[in-house]
């Protein structure tokens, strides 16, 4: 058979999704990408009020290590992390507060747990099916992580809250992918390690 005499007739307009995609370049979204956190733009950002004594205390005794709480930015952003539930820990010889509520034997589309995700260096995923994301505390290169639901990150108010985007971010993205890989990674192991 000659498949060169089937004629095939161009369309004289394109069609409606062809035109959309057009008008809406900027809305393509590349699989590879769907673990990293989205980042948005604000326009302009209040002061918020420093973390207290008495928050500062209470992080202490829940066993908050200085380096740590000498990050938190305000009162808001301890808020936070105190109402995740986040515990303090030690991840590739770096302060980190990480969760507590991780079902490692959760699977995801792919018919993988949570913790062979995280041996991938994938993150884990919530209850609700969403990739955990890792937040700079204090947003530096080199702050300690959180591991914080994205409602938690970014839901609420609290991406103004954790993030200042009125200045240029000191976190280098392609670094951080690779930060994020070795941290999941960590993580496995010390789960493992404690089975």
């Amino acid at each position: 058979m000659n498949f060169e005499n089937f004629a095939i007739e161009k369309a004289e307009a394109p069609s409606r999704l062809a035109l959309l995609a057009r008008e809406t370049p900027d809305k393509c979204l590349i699989i590879a990408q769907l673990d990293r956190p989205i980042v948005l733009t604000q326009e302009s950002r209040l002061e918020l009020p420093g973390m207290g004594d008495e928050t500062r205390e209470r992080l202490e005794k829940l066993g908050f290590p200085k380096e740590l709480l000498d990050v938190i930015n305000s009162e808001a952003e301890a808020r936070i992390y105190e109402e995740a539930n986040l515990e303090p820990a030690q991840v590739n010889g770096k302060d980190a507060l990480i969760r507590t509520d991780i079902d490692y034997d959760q699977k995801d589309a792919f018919d993988r747990t949570n913790l062979e995700r995280m041996k991938l260096g994938l993150a884990p995923l919530d209850a609700q099916g969403r990739p955990i994301e890792l937040h700079h505390i204090g947003q530096k290169q080199d702050s300690p992580l959180a591991e914080l639901t994205r409602d938690e990150h970014r839901g609420n108010g609290n991406d103004n809250v954790l993030h200042n985007k009125l200045k240029e971010s000191e976190i280098a993205r392609d670094d951080f992918d690779k930060e994020r890989k070795g941290y999941w990674k960590a993580r496995a192991e010390q789960i493992e390690s404690q089975r």
